[in-house]
């Protein structure tokens, strides 16, 4: 019995000093004619990094504010939904971008993985995203005939935004990361159920859901990747093919 209960404590013993899982492999793809390489990322669209070994020393992050002076509407657009959403001002796009800002503080602080910070360090990654181009799919909702209020719906959702952030080492300034993702902006969540069934309202409120909902995953998908960035095993790769950060 002694024997028993000694090699089930020193089997105990040995689990609890195990060596921790290891981390997920990255493919890391070079890109020709330049110093820097893409990131196969799940998560975000575009992602092309410098030194990918330097996110591991990133604890911290510095969260600027969102910007959007080179925001365009897509040439691709109706020109009456182009006019329309033209017509926006700083106010208005100034809220939308303080979505993204709320968003990114909450979750990177929640997680607590790269702690929200002032002042930069080593260990401080700043980043800075900005919105670069809007294709509508809905007039605003102060054009849509609905303000506070309203029935009208669409199963589109409001349009697609493409974000971009820089990623920079907050002391030295050295560039880490520039990514890019084109989100449809709409409240619907994959957790929600059927999404086909789904609509949003075109009314102030449904219209601030969609954009909060929105900006809520891309931070989320943004927060993972850097999380497998800083824990896992950079494996060189092919040579990347696709189309580059404009």
């Amino acid at each position: 019995m002694m024997k028993l209960l000694l090699a089930l404590l020193i089997t105990a013993l040995l689990a609890g000093c195990a060596a921790p899982p290891a981390g997920k492999d990255i493919a890391v793809k070079t890109i020709e004619g330049s110093t820097h390489t893409y990131i196969e990322s799940e998560k975000i669209d575009r992602f092309l990094v410098n030194k990918p070994e330097a996110f591991k020393q990133f604890d911290k992050v510095i969260l600027f504010a969102t910007q959007f002076d080179k925001l365009t509407i897509s040439a691709k657009a109706d020109k009456k939904m182009a006019a329309n959403w033209n017509d926006s001002n700083w106010k208005e796009m100034d809220a939308i971008c303080q979505q993204l800002d709320d968003f990114a503080q909450k979750i990177f602080s929640d997680h607590g993985d790269f702690v929200p910070v002032t002042r930069g360090d080593e260990d401080v990654l700043a980043i800075q995203f900005s919105l670069i181009d809007f294709m509508p799919y809905a007039a605003r909702y102060e054009n849509s005939g609905a303000s506070t209020v309203g029935a009208q719906t669409n199963n589109a959702g409001i349009g697609q935004i493409t974000v971009r952030g820089v990623l920079a080492n907050a002391k030295t300034g050295e560039l880490v990361a520039v990514i890019e993702d084109t989100l449809e902006v709409n409240a619907r969540n994959s957790s929600n159920g059927n999404l086909a069934a789904m609509q949003d309202g075109n009314n102030k409120a449904a219209q601030n859901l969609a954009w909060r909902t929105t900006f809520r995953r891309f931070i989320d998908n943004l927060h993972a990747q850097l999380l497998t960035l800083k824990q896992g095993n950079i494996k060189q790769s092919s040579i990347y093919q696709g189309n580059m950060v404009r």
